[in-house]
């Protein structure tokens, strides 16, 4: 992509594209950083008045998760192909990570009167694997993955229920299956809680 290709699309003059950014890699880093800073700033939307379920919660920010990067599939793709170009964009990603991963530890904390780092850690793996997800699903489709999506009837957001379920076994241990897991992830629920 040429500056001017960016500049046609804004209609802009090419020169007043270099009063803002010195080249395409800056501007690159701002879109990637705006899209990285308003996912993370953002607080789940509260539906309604009644208060949500730990279930209810973990599942809306993975569902939203999910959604914006389905959404922003190319730009998804350009956070990891620039992170690993430039090592300023890959140190700025891995903030926001954790940013959002010491806010989830400090709510089990919180919650679970839990102390040491061990909700932290379990944030970080549990992040980790949206992440891949998100890849497998969406950056770099990964075929089996989404044959085995397909043959189990989910779409996006059974695949975010599902992996919510993950989520509630590991923070939240002593709840059972809620009562709201959607008939295409009931077996994968039945699987974490056997005598559930």
């Amino acid at each position: 992509m040429r500056v001017i290709d960016v500049t046609e699309v804004a209609e802009i003059a090419e020169g007043s594209f270099y009063v803002y950014f010195k080249d395409k890699t800056e501007a690159t880093l701002a879109v990637l950083t705006d899209l990285l800073d308003n996912f993370f700033a953002l607080e789940a939307p509260r539906e309604g008045l009644a208060p949500r379920t730990a279930y209810d919660s973990i599942r809306l920010a993975n569902r939203r998760w999910i959604a914006v990067c389905r959404a922003n599939a190319g730009l998804m793709r350009c956070i990891l192909q620039v992170g690993d170009e430039a090592p300023e964009f890959a140190q700025l990603s891995q903030r926001a990570n954790a940013v959002w991963y010491e806010r989830v530890a400090m709510g089990t904390k919180r919650r679970r009167g839990e102390e040491g780092a061990a909700p932290l850690l379990a944030a970080y793996l549990l992040g980790g694997m949206m992440d891949e997800l998100v890849r497998k699903l969406i950056v770099y489709p990964d075929l089996d993955l989404m044959a085995l999506r397909d043959a189990m009837g989910l779409d996006d957001d059974g695949v975010a229920d599902a992996s919510s379920l993950v989520w509630l076994r590991i923070f939240h241990p002593d709840q059972p299956i809620p009562a709201n897991v959607p008939e295409s992830v009931a077996a994968f629920a039945r699987l974490l809680w056997p005598a559930g």
